[in-house]
């Protein structure tokens, strides 16, 4: 993670955590639940009730999303141990303690004092950062990244991993294929794919890379999640009758035909979409389209074997006032496109932890 994205972290988090009280809310119904205890064990005090407190925490962490933020910025709240305790698996945490079972106050106390323990650590530690890297490092310094480009991550992991030559060699060429195409596609080149450092452990890519082909990108990323949904749903009913143990093997073949069906259907919709906002002309430009088409199909199944590609969204007014305009559009339609993955894959997550539990 850069410094820059570091800095902006903190102050993400000052505007959604600190500014809110979400740490005092998680203290100020801990105390009420403590008071409570205490009442039952001493059997002469009155039980005071913690609706407002809970309803003032749950208002606090219902409305906090990611979906301004990098994977990075993501996997380091993950490592405060703070992701799972804002949103909707935040609140579904919370009722869970103390109403979905028969109240039991004195467990309720010990689980809700533990989240209060973990939020008030994970806001020192970014209150340390902040302090730390304020002392040296400014938003307003420009970093390496060209106003008029965007920091763009590739991650090699699960089945397109890199472990030797020969996988580096093979997802080279299919990264070339997805950079062409959607390159072409804008008048550039795969050199517009400019390679600025690299990650250990899964091995991750940094790239600088022009507003336009960094919003195309998200936009293709954005639409394969869609598909990949609708996919994902018809396969899970075809799950469920094999569940079932239904003589009828048909109807399982046909949903599973109709799940292949839909991922070409959605290829093609995600092709003529992009040619559409690219202002391709299929006729006199059948080359650029090809390529952009290999590039879809490629980035695509790239991402449904386990790779990654995100963004470090740019402020708009991180580009000059007098700058480009269309740069500053492009970024525009970047954050939205990467908010609306964002909020995808929020819920992805929300069903996963459903189906866990």
């Amino acid at each position: 993670m850069q410094v820059s994205e570091l800095l902006k972290l903190t102050n993400w988090f000052d505007e959604h955590f600190i500014e809110t009280g979400v740490s005092q809310k998680f203290a100020a119904l801990h105390s009420i639940l403590n008071n409570n205890s205490s009442a039952r064990r001493n059997h002469n005090q009155q039980f005071q009730s913690f609706d407002a407190q809970k309803e003032d925490l749950l208002n606090a962490i219902g409305v906090i999303n990611f979906k301004s933020l990098s994977l990075e910025q993501i996997k380091f709240l993950e490592q405060l141990n703070i992701v799972g305790l804002v949103g909707s698996s935040g609140i579904g945490i919370i009722e869970e303690i103390l109403f979905k079972n028969s109240l039991d106050i004195t467990t309720a106390t010990i689980k809700i004092g533990e989240l209060n323990t973990t939020m008030s650590a994970a806001q020192r530690t970014i209150q340390e950062i902040k302090t730390t890297l304020s002392k040296s490092f400014s938003l307003d310094e420009h970093d390496e990244i060209p106003e008029d480009s965007v920091l763009m991550r590739i991650y090699f992991q699960q089945e397109v991993s890199i472990q030797n030559l020969a996988d580096f060699k093979k997802l080279s060429a299919t990264w070339y294929d997805i950079g062409r195409g959607i390159a072409m596609a804008q008048n550039k080149s795969p050199e517009d794919f400019e390679i600025i450092g690299a990650q250990k452990g899964s091995v991750i890519l940094e790239l600088a890379v022009a507003a336009g082909i960094a919003t195309t990108v998200s936009k293709i990323l954005l639409e394969g999640l869609k598909v990949a949904d609708r996919v994902l749903d018809i396969l899970k009913k075809a799950q469920e009758l094999k569940k079932m143990k239904l003589s009828n093997k048909k109807i399982e073949q046909e949903l599973e035909k109709e799940a292949q069906l839909e991922k070409e259907k959605g290829v093609s919709s995600i092709l003529n979409s992009a040619v559409d906002s690219l202002k391709l002309d299929k006729t006199n430009q059948g080359d650029k389209v090809e390529a952009l088409e290999k590039s879809i199909k490629k980035l695509i199944d790239f991402t449904q074997k386990g790779g990654l590609v995100d963004f470090v969204q740019k402020d708009q007014d991180d580009t000059d006032e007098e700058g480009n305009s269309e740069v500053r559009n492009e970024l525009k339609s970047l954050n939205s496109n990467i908010s609306e993955i964002r909020l995808l894959e929020s819920k992805n997550y929300d069903q996963k932890e459903g189906s866990e539990k």
